[in-house]
C-alpha cells in the first residue's frame, strides 16, 4: 500500500473494487468529495480514475454532491475527455445531461471528439455524434424562436408564423420525451423541422 496516496487510490490501483464500493455508503459528503478529489502520484484525481473504469454510480454521487463536471485535471482533461477516450458511453451521455462542456480542450488542445478519433473508440464516437446532433437540434429550436420574436408584422403571415411556432413546440416536446432516441431519429426530426423553418432563416440572412 502506498502511504502517500488516499485509501481509495490504493483500492483502485490494487483492483480491490470491494473497497471502492464501500465508498458508496460509508463517508459523509465532505469525506466523499475529499476522496474523489484526491490525486495519485501522477496528479490524476480519483474521480478521473473512476471515470476511466466506468464506475458511473460514483460519478453520479459526486455530481449530486456538487462536483463540477466542467472541472479539468492537471492535464486539462475533463471527465468527458476521460469517458470518451475510455469508451464509456453511458458516462458520456450522463455527463452531457449534467452540462459538461462538449468542446473543452485539454493541454494538448484536444477535445473529447479528438480523443475518440485518436484512440479509435467507435462507440464513444457514436455517442458524441448523438450528443452533438441533439445539441444542434436544441440550438435550431432556440434560434428559430429568437428569429420569430424579432420578425416585423409584414414579413410573414400570421399563419406562417403559427406553423413555425408549432414546429418548434413539437420539436421541444419530442426531444424532451425521447431522451433515448437514436441518432438517426434525432437527425430525421431535426431535418423535418429545418424544412419548415428554413424560410425564416433565409429572410433573416437577407435582412
Amino acid at each position: 500500500m502506498d502511504k502517500d496516496v488516499s485509501k481509495l487510490t490504493n483500492s483502485i490501483y490494487s483492483g480491490q473494487l470491494t473497497e471502492v464500493y464501500k465508498l458508496n455508503s460509508e463517508p459523509t459528503v465532505a469525506e466523499y468529495m475529499n476522496e474523489v478529489r484526491s490525486v495519485d502520484r501522477c496528479q490524476k484525481m480519483n474521480i478521473e480514475l473512476l471515470t476511466a473504469l466506468g464506475l458511473k454510480d460514483y460519478i453520479e454521487k459526486a455530481v449530486d454532491r456538487g462536483y463540477d463536471v466542467k472541472c479539468a485535471g492537471v492535464d486539462g482533461c475533463t471527465l468527458l475527455h476521460h469517458a470518451s477516450m475510455w469508451n464509456r458511453t453511458d458516462l458520456i451521455k450522463y455527463l452531457y445531461f449534467s452540462d459538461a462542456e462538449l468542446f473543452a480542450k485539454n493541454r494538448q488542445n484536444e477535445t473529447a471528439h479528438d480523443l475518440v478519433s485518436k484512440y479509435d473508440q467507435k462507440e464513444a464516437d457514436y455517442m458524441l455524434q448523438w450528443v452533438e446532433c441533439r445539441q444542434e437540434f436544441l440550438a435550431l429550436l432556440q434560434q428559430t424562436r429568437t428569429i420569430l420574436a424579432s420578425l416585423g408584422k409584414s414579413e410573414f403571415s400570421k399563419e406562417e408564423k403559427k406553423v413555425a411556432e408549432a414546429a418548434c413546440a413539437d420539436g421541444e416536446i419530442w426531444v424532451q420525451k425521447n431522451r433515448d432516441a437514436s441518432l438517426d431519429a434525432i437527425r430525421t426530426k431535426k431535418e423535418h423541422i429545418e424544412l419548415i423553418v428554413e424560410p425564416f432563416f433565409r429572410e433573416k440572412l437577407r435582412s
